[in-house]
């Protein structure tokens, strides 16, 4: 797929020398700037202001205790899946379950869960019995983690969806992901200007 153009501000005049600056692309996404523009100031809530958002100081004050997380705690970071990029990810053949799961923000035991729930899911095993994972399970991973934390479909539900739309999920995703890093570039983009 080629490279398609986003136009945030069609109806604003462009100038020449601001029509060239790219500030944010990659292989789905291209951002221009075009026109500076005055933004109203509108009144913006702090995170405590907003309910049923946990603030990272009560994250930490309470990832001290022992035995499972509170139910609050698993799901307030979803998006926090720091799965490298394909580039990163191809200069291994096989990486450790142990990994894995530390990308994923999961147990290795929810990975070993998943594997035996899904049979798309199928890491090579060494003679000790350690599951070696290859690019395409991590990418399977993803579609599974992705329809049960993002979508929140049931195993069930996740299995017969993956059965009958494997194409159509990877796109999804595909779709989430840029679309996560183009919300993370403006949010970078945001508090440079504050600064």
């Amino acid at each position: 797929m080629g490279l398609q153009q986003l136009e945030l501000f069609d109806a604003l005049p462009s100038t020449p020398e601001l029509e060239k600056k790219v500030v944010f692309a990659n292989e789905k996404i291209k951002v221009k700037l075009k026109e500076k523009t005055t933004v109203t100031n509108l009144p913006v809530k702090k995170i405590e202001e907003v309910p049923n958002i946990v603030s990272p100081e009560t994250i930490t004050a309470n990832s001290n205790k022992r035995g499972r997380k509170s139910y609050k705690e698993n799901y307030t970071n979803i998006d926090d899946m720091n799965v490298p990029d394909d580039e990163t990810l191809h200069q291994k053949l096989y990486y450790s379950i142990s990994e894995v799961a530390a990308w994923f923000n999961v147990a290795t035991s929810q990975i070993r869960f998943w594997e035996n729930e899904f049979d798309i899911l199928q890491p090579r095993k060494n003679r000790k019995g350690d599951r070696l994972f290859r690019v395409e399970d991590i990418k399977n991973l993803q579609l599974i983690y992705y329809l049960l934390r993002n979508r929140k479909f049931s195993l069930e539900g996740a299995k017969e969806y993956l059965k009958g739309n494997k194409h159509k999920a990877e796109l999804h995703l595909q779709l989430v992901e840029s679309l996560t890093k183009f919300r993370s570039f403006l949010v970078e983009l945001k508090t440079n200007l504050t600064t």
